[in-house]
């Protein structure tokens, strides 16, 4: 993309929220320039939101999200970022770049409008996926279940997808790395900083061949709202996901509903009834028809076209 593109993409990433179906639509239908300088413009607020809800096909602009836009809009920020995007080569990528995925298109009007990434996106995509997430603080047992599946999945070829936090995610990724395998980690904040400090080798390793991810750009830090919207990316990037121990609420849980939602199949890998880190996935057995995983061949059972092999 050009440097104006480029320059348009980066202010929505700063002045729209992750999932914000308004600037999806204003994105989507007038192009990020064009939308960026309506909404920027000396109109009175008013009279833009109906002149937009006349022109968008969903309609209905409110006033109070365009003044939010312009009350966020930042010169200075937008330099700022595109910047630290240049000195960390983060590449910023839109629907029309060959890199993107094609299954985020699944999440409709709440679909990313651009991603930044480092790394080799492209590599990830031409592969299935299977999320694996769970619990921050697992068990043991949890934790050698998740290695456990992540060597089966990788010995099937399989992209491994998941959070790049602490607990489950890091097992994941981790024995994607140490396998020789493809990662992808999808993060809430900007890619110029790592969250959690601690993985930040880890997530060296992941760039090797496989990719970090996030919908906003460089100078946004996670939040806990942006960490929840970033789950309905895992599960929509996923052709099947995998929640190993998790909480009663938890962000674990999250991405299993945007999967179930999606209609990506979801299996989970519980523990006993009493323990507060296997709650979560007896919510998403008992909610969203997950199956439980009994072995990590059981991958097969949430990954469409897989064949589930046989014991004799």
């Amino acid at each position: 993309m050009d440097a104006h593109e480029l320059r348009a993409r980066t202010a929505w990433g700063l002045i729209a929220d992750p999932a914000d179906t308004l600037a999806w639509h204003l994105n989507h239908e007038l192009g990020p320039i064009e939308a960026l300088g309506q909404v920027l413009g000396s109109h009175n607020i008013r009279a833009l939101s109906k002149r937009l809800s006349a022109t968008l096909q969903d309609g209905q602009v409110s006033p109070e999200s365009l003044r939010t836009y312009r009350s966020r809009y930042s010169p200075d920020r937008v330099q700022r970022a595109l910047d630290v995007q240049l000195e960390e080569d983060i590449t910023a990528i839109s629907p029309e770049h060959p890199w993107w995925p094609q299954r985020l298109g699944d999440l409709g009007e709440r679909a990313p409008s651009t991603l930044w990434v480092k790394g080799s996106l492209h590599q990830a995509t031409g592969a299935q996926g299977v999320a694996i997430v769970g619990s921050s603080r697992p068990t043991r047992s949890g934790r050698q279940a998740a290695i456990a599946l992540s060597a089966w999945a990788l010995e099937k070829g399989f992209t491994i997808l998941s959070g790049g936090t602490q607990g489950i995610s890091t097992d994941a990724h981790r024995r994607a790395v140490n396998g020789g395998g493809i990662s992808v980690a999808v993060v809430a904040g900007g890619l110029e900083s790592v969250y959690p400090p601690d993985n930040a080798s880890l997530f060296a390793r992941v760039l090797q061949r496989g990719a970090v991810v996030s919908e906003v750009p460089a100078t946004v830090a996670p939040t806990v709202e942006g960490l929840l919207a970033r789950n309905r990316v895992i599960a929509a990037l996923a052709d099947g996901v995998v929640v190993v121990q998790a909480e009663y609420r938890s962000g674990a849980i999250s991405v299993a509903y945007h999967a179930a939602a999606l209609g990506r199949h979801v299996g989970v890998v519980p523990g006993p009834w009493n323990d507060t880190r296997s709650a979560g996935c007896w919510r998403i057995y008992r909610e969203c028809g997950a199956i439980v995983l009994t072995e990590p061949a059981d991958i097969s059972l949430v990954i469409p076209g897989v064949t589930h092999p046989t014991t004799i």
